[in-house]
């Protein structure tokens, strides 16, 4: 028969398994893991140190109430309190400061992969196999949920990254475009009507169809999100294709069909257009065809030469673990190829 202590520790091991997969901050995964320490353990404080910006052994807090701010350790006292849990007695000033407030009589600092937990208890603390193997178990979990929120930070910010490019992409090969064409026949003397007209209309019509690919939800399906952006394009287009995918994979094929047939719009006075897609467990292969007047892909892929759009197409694919490739010469149209894997 298992001992009611024994599965009151796997008890508090599984709730904070489960609390590390959800898509929280780090302070709210410690919370409930330093939580679960102390109500497992009789506990009654917990803090959470984590190394400032300077780097160790300087630790600051992260979670926990009625302890100092920040810890300092020297080299051999921080080689100390890492090597594993060291149970002390007030005021133990030999390791690091007593950070409680007011100062703990029996606590413990437990070391993280990065950090350090210290606790207090009301009462002696001693550390018996079991409530070992538990404080392990869950300062275990707690390194994974540093390391996991701070690598859920970095894919947030290259996420923002992604959006600024695209963003920038969007004015510079449309809106900045046809602004230009504004200004300069503004410039002349003698203005044509009808080009200014267009220009104009083009920059506003470019303005409202992002602002209302912003404001759509997430179609259902990969046919009506390719349907969507076809319906944008002022260029007749033709769809066909069989199969469906998740929604990342939705989103990214819709941004790059818009991508393909804003360019049509835009640059390649095209008449018409055809969308090709098929799509099967394994993988989503989507093609993009104009009649156009095509152009040389070497002279256009480029960061800085104003069709940002394409390399952005190409590193979204990337990004999912897909390909993107643009084909075309002078005088011969343009194809746009896509390729993710599902």
């Amino acid at each position: 028969m298992i001992e009611p202590a024994v599965l009151s520790g796997l008890a508090a091991v599984s709730r904070v398994s489960r609390a590390l997969v959800a898509p929280s901050e780090l302070p709210v995964l410690a919370a409930a893991a330093l939580r679960e320490m102390r109500e497992a353990l009789a506990l009654d404080r917990a803090v959470l140190y984590l190394p400032d910006a300077d780097g160790l052994p300087v630790l600051r807090r992260l979670v926990g109430d009625e302890a100092a701010p920040e810890l300092s350790f020297d080299d051999e006292a921080w080689r100390l309190a890492t090597g594993a849990p060291i149970v002390l007695r007030e005021p133990a000033g030999w390791l690091v400061a007593n950070p409680f407030d007011p100062p703990a009589t029996d606590w413990v600092i437990l070391p993280l992969v990065e950090g350090v937990v210290i606790a207090s208890s009301p009462a002696p603390i001693a550390l018996d196999p079991l409530s070992s193997t538990v404080l392990s178990l869950l300062c275990s979990q707690l390194s994974a949920g540093i390391t996991t929120a701070r690598l859920r930070r970095e894919l947030q910010a290259a996420a923002i990254e992604r959006e600024r490019r695209t963003l920038a992409a969007e004015v510079h090969d449309g809106l900045a475009q046809y602004l230009a064409v504004a200004q300069r026949e503004l410039a002349l003397p003698e203005p044509d009507r009808a080009r200014l007209t267009e220009a104009v209309a083009s920059a506003h019509r470019l303005v409202r169809e992002r602002l209302r690919t912003l404001a759509d939800d997430t179609p259902t399906s990969l046919r009506a999100a390719l349907e969507s952006a076809a319906r944008r394009a002022r260029t007749p287009v033709h769809l066909s294709g069989t199969g469906d995918a998740g929604a990342e994979a939705i989103t990214l094929a819709a941004r790059v069909v818009s991508e393909a047939l804003a360019n049509a719009d835009a640059h390649a006075r095209a008449q018409r257009a055809e969308i090709v897609y098929t799509a099967d467990d394994d993988a989503l292969e989507l093609t993009v065809r104009d009649d156009g007047c095509g152009f040389d892909p070497a002279h256009v892929l480029g960061v800085g030469d104003g069709h940002l759009g394409l390399t952005v197409m190409r590193e979204r694919a990337r990004g999912y673990g897909g390909e993107c490739t643009v084909t075309s010469t002078p005088g011969t149209g343009t194809e746009v190829q896509l390729w993710l894997p599902l």
